[in-house]
């Protein structure tokens, strides 16, 4: 073996070892930063854009399942649907700060609702709107996958679909399911207060989430016990109902840990069938049985 191989052998362990061990925390840290130095909405922007490159980089260079790493037609055809889904997604929150968004802040300001702790320091704060957040979808998503109906209306099926996950499945949801997935924060931020923090829980949840779908071999046995990791969210995604009917926590794993469906265990298959469904089939899955 000549010292060449040797030193790349030796660099690829401890880049894996590395990222097991740190990629999670130092970008929860770096996010928390941002928040507590008051750093701009186009910072934070710039920090998910880069901390999705990175974990990209990762995920081509050393992924935990290499026969998850898609083909560029694949890749191609999954940013197409997530252009699409994001598309959706500002069309539908534009409509809701119009209407529903504006309503809800006009109660809260009559009835005098806004009981945020803005004396608190900027990242407890951002950690308890965080979490706050996560409480409300926590419900949501877990009825999505109990109530057969909800499951097909909201379109949450599509985002189960996918059989090779990655940090890009984070955004890849069915543009209906936008109307249900803006709701925790009219619920939460609108009623509740904490717009001052809204960008650092934006970055905080982007990163969270895009790292739980990640095809990464991370380690959970810390931050873990706040923060979802993908060993847990890959577990929701997969193809057995029971599996998948655990660990509703997108990024906060807390909720699940307290409601009794937290579940650690390794993953065989992911998706609703042996196949990934075309995307036409996706795309039509909220309108038909």
């Amino acid at each position: 073996m000549s010292a060449e191989t040797s030193f790349t052998k030796l660099l690829i362990r401890g880049t894996r070892q590395l990222v097991y061990w740190a990629l999670q925390p130092i970008l929860i840290a770096a996010s928390l930063y941002l928040a507590h130095t008051n750093a701009s909405l186009d910072a934070h922007i710039l920090f998910i854009t880069a901390a999705f490159c990175i974990i990209t980089l990762f995920e081509i260079t050393i992924p935990a399942r290499p026969e998850w790493r898609k083909s560029a037609g694949e890749t191609a055809a999954l940013l197409v649907f997530v252009f699409l889904a994001g598309a959706a997604y500002a069309l539908i929150e534009t409509l809701y700060e119009a209407s529903l968004f504006k309503w809800i802040a006009s109660l809260s300001e009559a009835w005098q609702l806004d009981i945020w702790p803005s004396q608190w320091p900027k990242i407890a704060q951002v950690l308890l709107i965080f979490a706050a957040f996560e409480f409300v979808n926590y419900w949501y998503h877990r009825a999505s996958h109990r109530w057969g109906v909800l499951w097909h209306l909201s379109g949450h099926s599509a985002h189960h679909a996918f059989k090779k996950l990655s940090g890009l499945n984070a955004v890849a949801n069915h543009p209906v399911e936008a109307f249900f997935l803006i709701l925790p924060r009219a619920i939460v931020g609108v009623l509740l207060g904490g717009d001052a923090v809204g960008a650092g829980v934006v970055s905080l949840t982007a990163v969270t989430a895009i790292l739980a779908h990640s095809n990464l071999n991370l380690n959970s046995a810390v931050v873990g016990w706040f923060f979802t990791t993908n060993r847990y969210h890959i577990h929701h995604h997969s193809q057995v109902i029971s599996e998948s009917n655990t660990n509703y926590g997108c990024v906060c794993i807390v909720w699940d840990r307290l409601f009794g469906t937290f579940k650690d265990a390794d993953t065989k298959d992911t998706g609703i069938g042996d196949t990934q469904p075309s995307y036409k089939a996706i795309f039509a899955m909220p309108f038909i049985r």
